[in-house]
């Protein structure tokens, strides 16, 4: 399993983790909500507005998820060093075949050098 798959597999798991304490809160918090307003109609003002508040600060760690979920999709600092490992191995390939090359060369030359003293005391 390569980095790109498991950063895709682990986005996945984030989110659907943690929906699944603030989408309890938030429930919890509605239930309280209404059964105060059944039980005090007349406060139904001021318990939808710190309801509304609380669900927000409950929603912000539905979104702190997302965040995280979104940079390891988008900005893996581990892709980019595999990308730059892949593009180092490559290069030094180029120079292992180069070196090769350099090499047989050598031995080209000096077979070229002798040939011609064998055939001469022929």
């Amino acid at each position: 399993m390569d980095i790109l798959t498991a950063s895709v597999i682990v986005a996945g798991s984030v989110i659907a983790i943690a929906t699944i304490g603030p989408g309890i809160a938030q429930g919890m918090a509605v239930n309280g909500a209404m059964q105060g307003i059944s039980r005090q109609p007349e406060a139904a003002g001021t318990i939808g507005t710190n309801l509304i508040i609380g669900l927000a600060f409950i929603e912000s760690l539905a979104i702190y998820a997302l965040v995280v979920a979104l940079l390891l999709l988008f900005a893996d600092p581990f892709t980019t060093g595999a990308n730059d490992k892949a593009a180092m191995e490559s290069k030094v390939s180029v120079l292992k075949l180069k070196i090769e090359e350099l090499q047989l060369q050598g031995q080209l030359d000096t077979m070229q050098k002798s040939t011609p003293a064998a055939a001469a005391t022929k």
